[in-house]
């Protein structure tokens, strides 16, 4: 969130400390919930750094998640599949 703070960029999108911890609860995916998590970790005033190393997660990874809530909102936050096999459902060919 390099233009903006936190505080103004939950402001925007009409969300606080308390709702965003409420999504962490919330969260489709693990992936989603630590997103969240992350947000909620710098509305309580860590530094980026400090939630990559919570999180186990490079810098860069986290400065992406924030910058991307800032400009898109809650949706840029979920988890969408984007590798990875096929469900067992589409690999079964009726071939062995």
């Amino acid at each position: 969130m390099r233009g903006e703070s936190v505080a103004a960029a939950l402001a925007r999108w009409e969300l606080d400390a308390a709702a965003v911890r409420a999504r962490v609860d919330q969260a489709a995916t693990p992936r989603e919930r630590e997103r969240w998590h992350a947000l909620w970790l710098r509305a309580r005033g860590w530094t980026a750094a400090q939630v990559a190393e919570a999180l186990d997660r490079d810098p860069h990874t986290v400065g992406g998640w924030l910058e991307a809530f800032a400009r898109d909102g809650p949706p840029a936050l979920a988890f969408e599949q984007t590798g990875g096999a096929p469900p067992r459902w589409k690999q079964t060919s009726g071939r062995r």
